[in-house]
């Protein structure tokens, strides 16, 4: 019945979205011979989060196309829509060749990866040169397989990223030094707050900026508790303890992180309305000097650098990952992807196709293609110095013509040092790097719950609710206990079997 419902959801949503749909792709996708005139062609469906989708004639586009001796199809989807023509498209089976998948535990993309609607490709990867070196990362694939099958290729991201970013003018006006333990934290937060940081004679600045996370199965509540979490030496969502999966919420390092925050709150050190401030919000009140600190990726100081200097040239920006507690350093490790392509059978209809399409993959994360993904194009957006290293010229260019790019190979580029990104940037690439060793993973995210399918995202809600609840004092321990048992019943107690006998399954193999 739940499927039944499920078909009907799609086949209502696919009706809304025919228009959208035939007007994005043109015509149906069907499966072409990829040959047209000695140049490989294939068709692609992927989302962008910029203002517009990448233009066919896009400088980068053009330069990949002839470097690889191939003609991209790309229908570009908006994020925000892109679940939803994900789903139609499966639904309808209107597939292109090179498929992007975002929300990749989702029901429908596992039902499909188990119906052999995708092909296979875990087998193929150790064939190619830079896909071997670049995606075979043993945590990551486990994190994506579905029964131990890698059906696509994923998108690395780094696996440790998050951080606090702060403003190192204040701590200088401040006479403080960069936070190592979480007291240090607290009390570069309580000054920020209190200690006029910004030496104006007013009392009007807070020192940590926080702000919603009400997504999916995965958010917290608040962006930044996850990082604060991690140092108080919290799992990674789940733990696994005495052969039993544990979620997060029971364990009595969430509750010390939930205190640290309470007190935070209690002693206005953080934005009172952070429940309903939005991440653009966020990032607006540090850039503004409203506020001296956020937790948020680490290459945020660089972006966040940037633009922090547009409101304040004399702005200093920088950025920590460490910070000493219980259980000595730590950090929360992402699942070290996001998104994959895969491969859909009906589109691609041949073994010699696939390898093809895997071939272009490979070539377009070779050591010259990487170059141009960091770099653009020479002469339009970068130029050589006298010492022979590259530096961004068209800031602009390069935003609108090779970031959304970076949507299509499948190395993060985030992780490459080069000389001439200079020492801050390099410096959060270094951190990712090197955080690697004290990154704790989530020991389930490789098993699929079908409770955590159908009711993760329901369940998950009533654990972040109470979360931000307790933080701001309308719940007290009993009560945020109380919400834990409730998520319990309602289904946590079948997601925590669920993964007691997965995760013993898998370690039988």
């Amino acid at each position: 019945m739940k499927q039944l419902s499920y078909k009907m959801f799609l086949t209502g949503l696919l009706v809304i979205l025919t228009a959208a749909s035939l007007s994005a792709c043109g015509s149906k996708q069907e499966g072409k011979s990829p040959q047209a005139g000695g140049q490989f062609s294939f068709t692609m469906m992927n989302q962008y989060s910029s203002t517009e989708p990448p233009k066919a004639d896009n400088s980068i586009i053009k330069q990949i196309e002839e470097y690889t001796n191939t003609k991209i199809n790309v229908t570009w989807v908006p994020a925000s829509a892109y679940n939803d023509k994900v789903n139609v498209s499966i639904a309808s089976n209107d597939l292109p060749q090179v498929l992007m998948i975002a929300d990749t535990k989702s029901s429908s993309i596992i039902n499909a990866e188990r119906s052999g609607m995708f092909w296979e490709i875990g087998p193929y990867i150790k064939d190619y040169p830079n896909l071997s070196k670049y995606n075979t990362n043993e945590q990551v694939l486990k994190n994506i397989s579905v029964d131990s099958k890698v059906y696509g290729l994923y998108r690395a991201r780094a696996l440790a990223r998050q951080g606090i970013t702060f403003r190192q003018d204040w701590l200088d006006n401040l006479g403080l030094q960069q936070p190592k333990t979480i007291d240090d934290l607290y009390n570069v937060i309580r000054a920020f707050a209190l200690d006029d940081p910004d030496k104006n004679g007013k009392n009007d600045t807070f020192g940590l900026v926080e702000a919603e996370d009400s997504g999916g199965a995965g958010s917290t509540g608040l962006l930044g508790f996850q990082t604060i979490a991690s140092f108080f030496g919290a799992p990674n969502q789940w733990d696994i303890q005495d052969g039993k999966a544990v979620p997060e919420s029971m364990t009595k390092e969430n509750m010390e992180a939930m205190k640290f925050y309470r007190k935070l709150y209690e002693e206005k050190l953080i934005n009172q309305d952070f429940a309903a401030t939005k991440v653009n919000k966020q990032q607006e009140q540090f850039f503004q000097g409203k506020a001296g600190m956020l937790f948020t990726t680490l290459d945020f100081v660089i972006t966040g650098g940037n633009e922090l200097k547009k409101a304040n040239p004399d702005a200093k920006i920088d950025i920590v990952s460490r910070i000493q507690g219980p259980k000595g350093e730590q950090v929360f490790a992402t699942t070290g992807y996001n998104g994959m392509f895969v491969f859909p059978k009906a589109t691609v209809k041949s073994e010699a196709e696939l390898k093809q399409l895997l071939g272009f993959f490979d070539k377009i994360v070779d050591d010259q293609m990487l170059y141009t993904w960091t770099w653009g194009i020479e002469g339009v957006h970068y130029t050589k110095g006298e010492d022979g290293e590259p530096k961004i010229t068209d800031q602009t260019a390069y935003a609108n013509e090779v970031s959304p790019l970076k949507q299509l190979p499948t190395y993060d580029g985030a992780l490459m040092i080069w000389k001439g990104k200079g020492e801050t940037d390099n410096k959060f690439r270094t951190m990712m790097k090197e955080n690697e060793a004290i990154a704790v993973s989530n020991p389930v995210e490789p098993l699929i719950s079908q409770t955590a399918v159908e009711k993760g995202t329901e369940l998950n809600k009533i654990i972040t609710d109470a979360r931000v609840k307790f933080i701001m004092g309308t719940l007290d321990e009993d009560g945020f206990n109380k919400e834990v048992e409730k998520w319990r019943s309602q289904g946590g107690d079948q997601m925590i079997k669920d993964y007691t006998e997965l995760y013993a399954k898998q370690a039988k193999k």
